[in-house]
C-alpha cells in the first residue's frame, strides 16, 4: 500500500493562492474573509500553513460556554505574544485584541470553527460588523486579515446572505470542497485506474479519509484494495466506522435535532437508492411535512443534493453528495457486528462485496460519468455545452417498458419553459465491473429514438471499465458514439 505525506497541497493550489493574496493585500486597514466547507477537506491545514508562512495567529475555537471560549482564546493570544493572557470580558474585548495583533503589518488572524463561537455567542457577527464600520478606530489602526472558518455549511453560508450583519463586509468568500475523482486519484497516488475507482467509491475526495483516518496507507491494486478495506476501513476501532455519527453530531444544524435517528434513516434511504420523495417517505415511514424539514436540513448541511431531471418535469431526486455516505449506509450501518472486536472482518467483507458493487460502486461510477460529461469533456465531444446533467426515466409505451438512463445531458434553448423543451446533448450508459457491448449501444439508440426530435442529434456515450472489441469497432466508424474507458475518463476529454 502507498503512504501519503501528512500534508501536501495537491489540488489546493488555487485556494492557497487566494489565501496568500488576501493575507498580503496592501489595504491599510483590517479586512475580513470567510473560509468554509465540509469537515475533513483540509481547511484547517491550509490556514495553519498560511499562518506559518506569514507569521500570523491561529485559534481553533472549542465547543462549550462563552467563558470557556474566551478563556481559550485569551490563552492562545498570550502564547502568541509570549506574555500573560489578556483578560477578555466579552467578545468586543476579544475581537479588539485580535485586531490589535496586527498593528505593525498585514498578517492573517484565523478563528477556526467559528460556528462553535456562534453557538454560545450568537451576536458575535454583529460585534464584527460594528468593528468593521468604515470609521471604526480599531479597524483603521489594524492590518489584520481576519479569517473566519467553519464546517457548518448552513451557518457559514448564512454569514454573508440576505440581511446578515456581515453581508458586504467580507473581501474573501472561499469555499473548500472535496476533490473531484481526478484530483482524488492524484492525492491517493494510485496508478491502477480500476483501483482508483474502487477507492474513490469508499472515501471520495475527502483529504482526511486518505490520510490520518487510514494511517496514510492506500491500495495500489484490487488485491490490496480488499486487504485495505479489511485492515484500514472496517477493522474494529477504525475511525471511519463511526465517521457518519460524528459528522452529524459535530454539525450544529443536525446536532440540535431531537430525533437524530430520523436523519440517519433518511440518509440511509437516499444512500440505498430510494431517491424519489415517495420512495423516501415510504421507507422512512414519516409524513411529508416532517420529511421536508429533515431533507431541508440535510440539504443545507450538504450531505445530500436535490437533482432535477434534466429532460422531464418530474419531482426532484435526492442523491448523496459524498461517496463515503453511500458506503457507510450500505456497508457499515447495515452490519453492526463490524464494531465488535471478535468479528472476522475479512469474512464479513467477503459477504459484503456484492452489496458494495451494486449499492456503492455502481452508483458512484454513474456519478463520475455525469461529472466527466458536464465538466471534463470538451464541447466537441459532447456536441455543445450542456447546462443540465442527471439521470432520467424514459416512460413506458404500449409496447415497450420504461427505461432507466444513467446519464442525460441537456441544454436550455430559446423559448424553453420546461425541461421537456430542452435540447438533449448526450444519452449515456455507465458500467463498472461489467463489459460494455453492442447490446448497450442498441439500448441507447432505442432510448434516443423514444426521446423524440429534441434528442435527434444527441451523442451516445458508453462509459465503463471494460469495452468489447466489437463495440469499439462500430463506435470508431460513427460520429455519434463516444467510448469512454477509464483512461479517457481520468485523463482525456
Amino acid at each position: 500500500m502507498t503512504s501519503t505525506a501528512p500534508f501536501t497541497l495537491i489540488g489546493r493550489e488555487h485556494e492557497q493562492r487566494r489565501l496568500a493574496e488576501f493575507a498580503s493585500t496592501p489595504t491599510p486597514h483590517a479586512t475580513l474573509g470567510i473560509v468554509w466547507g465540509r469537515r475533513r477537506v483540509g481547511k484547517s491545514a491550509l490556514l495553519q500553513a498560511l499562518v506559518r508562512e506569514q507569521g500570523g495567529f491561529y485559534h481553533h475555537a472549542i465547543r462549550g460556554t462563552a467563558k470557556e471560549g474566551l478563556d481559550a482564546l485569551a490563552a492562545d493570544i498570550g502564547e502568541h505574544l509570549q506574555y500573560r493572557p489578556p483578560v477578555l470580558t466579552g467578545w468586543p474585548d476579544a475581537l479588539e485584541a485580535l485586531l490589535d495583533l496586527a498593528q505593525d503589518r498585514a498578517m492573517p488572524v484565523v478563528l477556526d470553527e467559528f460556528p462553535y463561537i456562534l453557538e454560545h455567542s450568537p451576536a458575535v457577527d454583529s460585534v464584527i460588523q460594528a468593528l468593521y464600520a468604515p470609521e471604526n478606530a480599531v479597524r483603521n489602526r489594524s492590518r489584520a486579515r481576519l479569517l473566519l472558518c467553519g464546517s457548518s455549511i448552513s451557518m457559514m453560508r448564512n454569514l454573508l446572505s440576505g440581511t446578515a450583519p456581515l453581508r458586504g463586509r467580507s473581501g474573501l468568500d472561499l469555499r473548500i470542497s472535496p476533490f473531484d475523482f481526478r484530483v482524488a486519484r492524484a492525492l491517493h497516488g494510485i496508478d491502477d485506474l480500476l483501483t482508483a475507482v474502487h477507492t474513490y467509491a469508499v472515501i471520495g475526495g475527502v483529504a482526511a479519509y486518505a490520510r490520518e483516518m487510514v494511517d496514510y496507507a492506500l491500495p495500489r491494486s484490487l488485491d490490496e484494495f480488499n486487504d485495505w478495506i479489511v485492515s484500514r476501513v472496517l477493522a474494529p476501532g477504525r475511525p471511519l466506522l463511526g465517521e457518519m455519527a460524528l459528522l452529524l453530531s459535530e454539525d450544529p444544524e443536525t446536532a440540535k435535532a431531537r430525533k437524530p435517528n430520523l436523519y440517519h434513516a433518511t440518509l440511509a434511504s437516499v444512500a440505498l437508492g430510494h431517491h424519489a420523495w415517495n420512495s423516501i417517505t415510504s421507507r422512512v415511514g414519516i409524513g411529508g411535512s416532517s420529511l421536508q424539514g429533515i431533507l431541508d436540513t440535510l440539504l443545507a448541511s450538504e450531505l445530500i443534493a436535490r437533482i432535477d431531471d434534466p429532460v422531464r418535469n418530474y419531482r426532484p431526486l435526492y442523491q448523496p453528495l459524498d461517496p463515503f455516505l453511500r458506503f457507510h449506509y450500505a456497508v457499515i450501518r447495515r452490519n453492526p457486528k463490524l464494531a465488535r472486536i471478535t468479528t472476522d472482518t475479512r469474512e464479513a467483507w467477503h459477504t459484503l462485496i456484492p452489496t458494495f458493487r451494486s449499492l456503492v460502486l455502481g452508483p458512484c461510477f454513474e456519478g463520475m460519468a455525469r461529472e466527466w460529461i458536464m465538466y471534463m469533456a470538451s464541447e466537441t465531444t459532447v456536441g455543445g455545452q450542456p447546462t443540465h446533467i442527471g439521470s432520467t426515466t424514459v416512460p413506458a409505451t404500449n409496447t415497450e417498458a420504461e427505461m432507466q438512463i444513467d446519464v442525460i445531458a441537456a441544454t436550455d434553448v430559446s423559448g424553453a419553459d420546461t425541461p421537456e423543451d430542452r435540447e438533449i446533448n448526450a444519452v449515456g450508459e455507465a458500467k463498472v465491473g461489467e463489459t460494455l457491448t453492442i447490446r448497450h449501444l442498441r439500448r441507447l439508440e432505442t432510448a434516443r429514438a423514444r426521446l423524440g426530435a429534441r434528442a435527434a442529434h444527441a451523442k451516445l456515450f458508453l462509459l465503463g471499465s471494460a469495452v468489447e472489441a466489437t463495440l469499439r469497432h462500430e463506435a470508431h466508424g460513427r460520429s455519434d458514439v463516444e467510448i469512454v474507458d477509464l483512461e479517457r475518463l481520468y485523463t482525456g476529454d
